[in-house]
């Protein structure tokens, strides 16, 4: 038996999250038939981690045990035939047997994708629509206050099952070119829906409708109530995943 690391990329659009459930289809479930018809195997598979419905992976990191008789390299070519159009595996590599998809994770970075127009722009279907430039600058300062280790339970979304609640942000990047604007998170690890409410507070600051004060009380008070708004899950993407 041998083990295999691949990375995934796919639109969320369509499904109920990564993770295999009984109440609709997911990325694991569509990923794991497409192993099965093409190689006969029930294999599980492993991801660096969950992401919710709606949204988007460039480069989603999965592992699975399998006795294959093709090389490694080859595997995206037998299995992406039986996946839909809206996933498909990049890359695939041979791992050590005690190589582990999440566990081994030193960083993650997410991508939320924005743009600020007068009109919403049809051509821009994974990007967050903003009708009024925010200031980047006073956005930028919030984000240096959430960098490094804090308890983040005031930017986890009711439902979460995390037990614990300190992660690690090593950078948040905000970039504007032209309309489109671009915020990178990249962390040790997530909490439910916590890039999402981090980019609503980002926007609450760059509106003037929270403070940077705000957001040092939120994060002390470990209260969802005194974070920023949970912002669509259409633009978000997972970018990059380092081990």
């Amino acid at each position: 038996m041998s083990r295999y690391l691949c990375v995934v990329q796919y639109i969320g659009k369509n499904y109920n999250g990564f993770q295999r459930q009984n109440n609709g289809v997911t990325i694991q479930q569509k990923i794991e038939e497409a192993l099965n018809k093409a190689f006969g195997i029930d294999a599980e598979i492993f991801a660096s981690g969950r992401t919710d419905a709606g949204v988007n992976a460039l480069a989603q990191t999965f592992h699975f045990d399998a006795n294959l008789t093709i090389p490694a390299p080859k595997i995206p070519l037998a299995v992406n035939q039986f996946l839909p159009e809206d996933i498909s595996i990049l890359s695939s590599k041979q791992v050590d047997d005690n190589f582990n998809a999440r566990f081994d994770v030193k960083k993650k970075t997410y991508q939320y994708n924005l743009y600020v127009s007068n009109v919403r722009l049809p051509a821009k279907p994974f990007s967050y629509w903003l009708k009024v430039q925010p200031n980047l600058q006073e956005m930028q300062k919030c984000a240096d206050v959430l960098k490094g280790t804090h308890n983040f339970k005031a930017f986890m979304s009711a439902g979460g099952q995390s037990k614990t609640f300190e992660r690690k942000i090593f950078a948040i990047k905000i970039k504007q070119k032209g309309k489109d604007i671009t915020i990178d998170v990249t962390g040790s690890g997530f909490l439910y829906n916590m890039v999402r409410i981090i980019v609503g507070t980002l926007l609450e600051v760059g509106y003037g409708k929270k403070t940077v004060d705000d957001v040092k009380n939120a994060l002390q008070s470990q209260q969802r109530k005194n974070a920023g708004y949970l912002v669509p899950a259409h633009a978000l993407f997972l970018k990059e995943v380092k081990y």
